[in-house]
């Protein structure tokens, strides 16, 4: 399975003439790159090995992925778990697997991570989400998307028919408007059919109250990078104020500088002078905020140069206060001038089978939104997209049956989060490249295919969506530099002239502008969009979309 480099090669593992294995995937998924919890249990209440095994999942590889199984490593141990399909055969097999010496070393090495979390004191930079928090009660894990199963079940909230005869009635559903897919994920017709015998009286409230979506609960997450700069080390101020503890008076002969701190966390590196039977000796140290002297296991406190010095001090901070950028990985493949440049990544982390893109290292990831907020021809700002793909549902092999969730839908589905997205951030208009642009980003790749997404599908899709709204598609236009460039990076918003010369950096993207070469020139570019009024906004967060349909 394809993954980045920077993932540990512990977090899944098979055992020989075994299908079946143990993953700690889905929490460092958690941990490192911001997905939802999936488990109920408090990673903080993770104290030794034993607490480990209640995040680690136990799964069933396949020819090139695995499926979880729908229990831990700790369930299994105990015995509280339940898999109608596993014969005795496979039971023997998985409490083998539970004895095994490597298991013991997977355990090990998730209580360490998981250590290592526990100890950190906040993390840097976190991004701003995608729409606000879900809570429970939604039923796809996502505010202002609803299911119109339930909301038609609710509708018939006293109407009551036997098992056989809701059957009946739900067959004919999808002539209303509920689409196939959203019933048959929802299992409420394998539900009815174990009933049937039964005879008993179900009212459609009841039906309503009953569905469950939770294999399919969608999670919204940036992509994010471990900063490369923990710390921004530069001149010290005059008046540090600062002591180190352990030392609070310098050795006879001593003296202490500092010559090196970082003015947001307060790390400092300080050069240490003192006299020794050979005459003056001259070493370095590494210091937090509050004047502890770092060292860790490969060195010691004193190194013989800055640089050293600094290299502890950015471990320390990798540790203790990591620091995140979301500016993605794929920003080259974006048109520049863009604000806040995101990759948004729609996952599906409780889906049992395992899906893994070439593009990213999470697991299961059903769609990936490249985007920025850019100025239009009169002012108004512009969600924008770059890019958007489904990996999952170009590569699935619909004669084998092995189809993602949204499988007909992803890009409709896709179109509606963007516009809650847009709407929650109070921007005027969600807008996307016309598919010759796209062409012409990946030099005649995949011609036709670009064509029918961007100048066909993305349309047909947003029209069915907006029309209840009163408005439709149009050509809006967005500004887009044409002989300079600036790039948002984890330092800021970098400026270049046509050469690829780097003019300065800025924080914001109105402080970068200033830095614009003279002759600097934008040309604005026509593209797909559909405008977004104030009240359009708040009619899109106050009814929300369907997820399916």
């Amino acid at each position: 399975m394809p993954v980045a480099s920077d993932t540990p090669d512990w977090l899944e593992m098979g055992f020989p003439q075994s299908p079946f294995g143990l993953s700690a995937r889905r929490v460092w998924e958690h941990t490192e790159l911001g997905q939802v919890k999936v488990f109920k249990e408090s990673l903080s209440a993770c104290l030794d090995n034993k607490d480990a095994e209640t995040f680690i999942d136990v799964i069933r590889f396949g020819w090139d992925s695995f499926r979880l199984l729908g229990f831990t490593l700790a369930q299994l141990k105990t015995g509280h778990y339940f898999s109608e399909n596993l014969s005795q055969e496979d039971r023997t097999k998985l409490l083998r697997l539970a004895e095994e010496e490597a298991t013991g070393s997977l355990v090990k090495e998730l209580a360490l991570h998981l250590y290592i979390c526990s100890r950190r004191k906040i993390i840097r930079n976190g991004s701003l989400p995608f729409l606000h928090l879900s809570n429970s009660e939604e039923l796809l894990g996502v505010p202002y998307l609803h299911s119109t199963l339930k909301s038609h079940l609710n509708q018939m909230t006293k109407a009551k028919a036997t098992a056989a005869q809701w059957l009946a009635t739900i067959n004919n559903f999808p002539k209303k408007g509920i689409r196939a897919d959203e019933i048959e994920r929802s299992g409420l017709c394998e539900a009815l059919v174990l009933q049937v015998d039964e005879g008993l009286q179900l009212s459609g409230g009841m039906l309503a109250d009953s569905l469950s979506f939770d294999a399919l609960r969608l999670s919204i997450i940036p992509v994010i990078n471990l900063a490369s700069a923990q710390l921004q080390f530069g001149r010290p101020p005059a008046k540090t104020g600062l002591k180190t503890k352990k030392y609070g008076r310098p050795q006879i002969g001593q003296i202490r500088t500092v010559k090196m701190c970082d003015r947001v966390l307060g790390y400092r590196v300080e050069q240490v002078e003192h006299e020794s039977l050979w005459g003056r000796e001259v070493h370095w140290q590494a210091v937090t905020h509050d004047g502890q002297v770092i060292a860790d296991a490969h060195r010691p406190q004193s190194v013989d140069a800055p640089q050293s010095a600094a290299e502890l001090a950015m471990r320390h901070a990798e540790r203790h206060f990591p620091k995140r950028n979301d500016s993605g990985q794929w920003s080259g493949y974006a048109w520049t001038g863009g604000e806040d440049y995101r990759e948004w990544l729609v996952t599906l982390p409780h889906f049992s089978q395992s899906f893994f893109s070439s593009h990213y290292p999470l697991r299961n990831i059903l769609a990936h939104i490249r985007c920025d907020v850019r100025e239009g021809r009169d002012g108004e700002r512009v969600l924008f997209l770059h890019e958007v793909q489904s990996d999952w549902a170009r590569g699935s092999d619909s004669t084998t049956g092995e189809r993602p969730p949204f499988f007909r839908e992803w890009s409709s589905l896709v179109m509606k989060l963007m516009l809650l997205h847009a709407a929650h951030r109070g921007l005027d208009a969600l807008a996307w490249t016309q598919g010759r642009h796209q062409v012409a980003r990946y030099k005649g790749l995949g011609k036709e295919g670009l064509m029918a997404l961007y100048d066909r599908t993305l349309p047909r899709d947003v029209n069915r969506i907006v029309q209840p709204l009163g408005i439709q598609c149009e050509m809006v236009e967005v500004f887009v530099p044409t002989n300079f460039s600036i790039k948002r990076s984890e330092r800021g918003y970098e400026v270049f002239d046509r050469q690829g010369n780097l003019l300065g950096i800025e924080v914001t993207l109105e402080d970068a502008r200033q830095l614009m070469p003279d002759a600097a020139h934008e040309q604005l570019y026509d593209v797909h969009g559909v405008r977004l009024t104030e009240a359009i906004r708040a009619t899109i967060l106050k009814e929300g979309f369907p997820a399916w349909g």
